[in-house]
């Protein structure tokens, strides 16, 4: 059979993409044949790896310089998708006229709408022959009355009606039957995945999605820092962007858990980060399904989630493999996450049933049964319709066109442009004399303009990262293995004639290569870079062929899960010094490694502010034992300051840094001081840092709170401002080297 997806922007980030490519795909490897038509093309290519069988038809393409983006058709309210559509603003008679010609020319067998406005095109316009199909990717509780009315009016057409689970069936079937339309349950799928499953022995906690008020982290933080208390060498990291961050990391500031609470942004490809965890947890006040609790079962992790409407009771199965708690009920989300962050055979065990439980996601076993279904409807079908042949999609020509502000062939009264516009402000905007004389289309762009200020300023970097990123070239996965070593593995088809992978150092154009051989299996070649081979320094990774024409990487896993349990794990036994090498994605999509190489080295264990002084514990990798730390200024004036270092209650090395004596120090508004230790046999000085572990970019996740001080010093530099404050922040250099910042303004 023929599948045909009609999906809003197939070229951006979301769930409902994500749901629609994991079945595609299932789907073409299962012999099917798969078109997805997007209304929209906003991006050269696709956030997401779409597979090479699969068709995308975009069909209004309104990337910069494109004709359809100046199509004055465009500015022209949509009388197709109704109005109580959540996403209405955002079609128009152009894309109306689009998605009219496709539906009706299209020869697919089944045809499939994924959101209630494309699901009610879909009804009215499908062809004949095909079997129509609506995927509702929304519970039913957020669809309002409005758009519920229009579902009943044109759901009858539908032939098959999808929900992502059973309660939101039985609530559909209930709470707004539609005649003749089956209702059945499609839930989400996730494939296998790439890297092996987690072994449960990491102490980290793991919760991954948008920073949004829905997620609720703000209560995950708060349990996590009671659950802690008892487990001090557990961490939770939470995976994501959104317009909560700030206030999510002034809570961990608050509640003191900044060296065990890290927001670690968002991840293209969370299967890696997942295996570095233990446990997953879920804070959610809603789900309409919970892909991330699949992904995570998927990969070996018992899961803690609130018992919230509707999705994660149909996928835990409570007490086998995970727990679920009463949505409101703080003090039971603790007992559980502490239960399971403190039994280590109780995690293991629901570990095992979670990899069990969770192949019943398998896209490769939901899309036969879809597949067959659909068939089902195909053959019983009574209108011996013929099929049609797929002519080409007819391009509206340039002519006349209504006005503007026309609707339905009429114009809009003031009264009835207000009632249109949903945002308080751009009903403002038209209740006056410049609205009158602007076109629809200024006002759906500046509308498009107040709910984009909503989206991550990061996730938007991120997406335009996405885009300028090369569409083809090598692609390699990237193993940490336990001795610290890398390992490289690249597709048999890049290889021919030899190849082999090249390291070339950014500062200092040095080289390192190392041959690639063919796997056992043969589909792969390999090569393994011991940890001894790279110097210190940052590398960009390149693909070598046999005629030395070299090509940058870019990632398609990167496992580096070695590196995500502490440095003792690795460093113990080990001669003096550290050598580490953290394997990550740039900003522009390639493949790169961070590299330190330290004859002596501390590793800094925590950090704990007490409001008069700075603690830092490290592990010392050296000869001897180090008694005494210095901070020096940067700049000009490099003065010195020696602080002690004591032995803390579990014999950890600790430097304490008393901050009255540093601010007596400060000579300027704002100054840095680093952190080194006298090296007890040697001349030499060492800077505490954190190296080995899995983080990149340290500055943006081990995020300290400021110290603030007394100004008991009269000092002529703050007479001007006799308001000013001082404080004192640790902080991490881009280099990963502990520093602290005094700051003397308001």
């Amino acid at each position: 059979m023929k599948f045909s997806f009609l999906i809003h922007n197939f070229y951006g980030v979301g769930g409902t993409n994500r749901a629609v490519l994991n079945l595609a795909t299932a789907l073409v490897e299962g012999g099917h044949e798969v078109e997805v038509a997007s209304v929209f093309r906003r991006l050269d290519r696709t956030m997401f790896d779409v597979d090479e069988r699969i068709t995308v038809v975009p069909l209004v393409d309104t990337r910069p310089r494109r004709p359809d983006r100046a199509n004055p058709r465009h500015r022209e309210p949509s009388t197709l998708i109704p109005e109580s559509e959540e996403f209405h603003l955002h079609y128009s008679r152009l894309t109306d006229e689009r998605l009219v010609d496709y539906l009706r020319s299209t020869d697919a067998d089944v045809v499939v709408g994924t959101r209630p406005g494309l699901n009610i095109a879909v009804a009215r316009h499908a062809p004949e022959h095909a079997v129509r199909v609506a995927q509702e990717h929304m519970t039913q509780d957020l669809i309002d009355d409005a758009l519920k009315a229009e579902i009943h009016r044109h759901y009858p057409r539908i032939d098959l009606a999808y929900t992502v689970t059973g309660a939101d069936a039985e609530a559909f079937r209930l709470g707004n039957p539609v005649p003749g339309t089956r209702i059945e349950v499609l839930p989400n799928s996730s494939p296998p995945p790439g890297v092996p499953a987690a072994d449960g022995r990491g102490r980290i906690v793991v919760a991954a999605g948008r920073l949004d008020p829905i997620k609720r982290y703000d209560r995950l933080i708060t349990a996590f820092a009671r659950a802690v208390v008892d487990c001090p060498d557990w961490t939770l990291r939470i995976y994501g962007d959104g317009e909560q961050r700030p206030a999510l990391a002034a809570l961990i500031r608050e509640l003191g858990v900044y060296d065990r609470v890290h927001l670690m942004g968002r991840r293209d490809d969370m299967s890696t980060e997942w295996v570095k965890g233990s446990i997953a947890a879920v804070s959610s006040e809603r789900e309409s399904f919970g892909m991330t609790i699949v992904e995570a079962m998927r990969l070996g992790l018992p899961v803690v989630s609130t018992d919230c409407p509707v999705g994660p009771r149909e996928i835990i199965a409570d007490g086998a493999d995970g727990l679920l708690v009463p949505t409101d009920d703080l003090d039971a989300y603790t007992v559980a996450l502490r239960t399971l962050m403190r039994d280590d055979a109780l995690r293991a065990r629901m570990g095992e049933q979670a990899l069990v439980n969770s192949t019943r996601f398998d896209p490769a076993r939901l899309a036969a049964r879809f597949a067959h279904e659909c068939a089902g409807v195909l053959a019983t079908r009574r209108d011996g319709t013929p099929k049609p042949r797929r002519v080409a999609r007819r391009i509206p020509r340039a002519g006349v066109t209504r006005s503007v502000l026309a609707r339905s062939g009429e114009l809009l009264r003031e009264p009835d442009l207000v009632r249109t516009l949903a945002d308080p402000l751009l009903r403002g905007i038209a209740g006056n004399d410049l609205a009158r004389r602007a076109s629809m289309g200024a006002l759906v762009r500046l509308g498009r303009v107040r709910r984009a200020r909503g989206t991550s300023t990061r996730l938007q970097q991120a997406i335009r990262r996405r885009v300028s990123a090369p569409s083809d070239g090598p692609v390699a996965d990237c193993l940490v293995l336990p001795d610290l070593a890398l390992r490289w593995s690249v597709d048999a088809a890049l290889c021919v004639g030899g190849a082999s992978v090249v390291l070339r150092n950014r500062d200092t154009r040095e080289t390192v290569e190392v041959a690639l051989a063919p796997s056992v299996d043969g589909l792969r070649h390999e090569a393994t870079l011991d940890v001894a081979a790279l110097p210190e320094g940052r590398w960009n990774v390149h693909l070598a062929d046999g005629k030395g024409v070299r090509r940058r990487l870019r990632p398609q896993r990167v496992d580096s899960r070695a590196l995500a349990g502490g440095p003792d794990d690795w460093l113990a036994g080990r001669p003096a010094g550290v050598r580490a090498h953290v394997p990550y994605r740039t900003a522009d999509g390639f493949l790169a490694v961070r590299s330190w190489v330290r004859a002596a080295h501390a590793e800094v264990r925590r950090v704990t502010l007490d409001g008069e002084a700075v603690l830092v514990g490290f592990t010392w990798h050296g000869p001897g034992t180090p008694d005494t730390a210095m901070l020096r200024r940067r700049g000009d004036r490099t003065d010195s300051l020696a602080v002690p270092v004591v032995t803390a209650a579990d014999g950890t090395p600790t430097l304490v840094v008393p901050l009255a004596m540093l601010a007596e120090l400060r000579l300027g508004r704002y100054e840095d001081w680093d952190v080194f230790l006298q090296q007890p046999a040697g001349p030499g000085e060492v800077r505490l840092g954190r190296f080995v572990d899995d983080v990149v970019d340290k500055k943006r996740v081990y995020n300290y709170p400021e110290i603030h001080l007394p100004d008991e010093v009269d000092l002529s530099l703050v007479e001007e401002d006799p308001a000013a404050t001082v404080r004192v922040r640790p902080f991490y250099t881009v280099d990963s080297e502990l520093s602290l910042v005094v700051i003397d303004r308001p």
